[in-house]
């Protein structure tokens, strides 16, 4: 069933819609990306993209569960299975021995050369038609949403 928006509805039916459909987008994302990559679920590329952010500065698992919105828990298991996989590494912080650190291995950058192209490209599908503007007016909304649940 495809969704239909028109100028009838009030102000508010807008914020339900529009809060169903980050559900749905969501959905869909998890989706096509699970079918993406052979080797990981989108929620394992999720942990990679965070720890490619976080860089040289490999942070503990609470950090990376605090940038994911993730509980810890939720995260571990997920960083356990890449580690299975081999394409993290867990180690205990030098300075801190209670902290257990996220570090990316060189398998991650085969995997990243492998689909680099390929994500490339679904980007600039994905991102078809849609003005730099209105994407930045999206990423500003997204950010205040995310303030707004911080809050509750």
């Amino acid at each position: 069933m495809e969704l239909q928006i028109g100028a009838g509805f009030p102000q508010y039916e807008y914020k339900y819609t529009m809060l169903g459909m980050m559900f749905v987008l969501g959905n869909k994302l998890q989706v096509i990306g699970d079918n993406f990559y052979e080797e990981i679920t989108t929620k394992q590329w999720f942990v990679l993209l965070m720890l490619e952010i976080f860089g040289e500065k490999y942070p503990t698992l609470n950090e990376l569960s605090d940038a994911m919105g993730s509980s810890h828990q939720n995260v571990k298991q997920l960083v356990l299975k890449l580690e299975n996989k081999g394409y993290v590494d867990l180690y205990t912080d030098e300075k801190d021995r209670r902290k257990t650190r996220v570090r990316t291995t060189t398998k991650c950058g085969e995997f990243s050369l492998k689909y680099g192209s390929k994500q490339q490209e679904f980007m600039k599908i994905l991102f078809s038609g849609i003005e730099k503007s209105n994407i930045r007016t999206a990423l500003d909304t997204l950010i205040k949403f995310k303030k707004n649940l911080e809050g509750m």
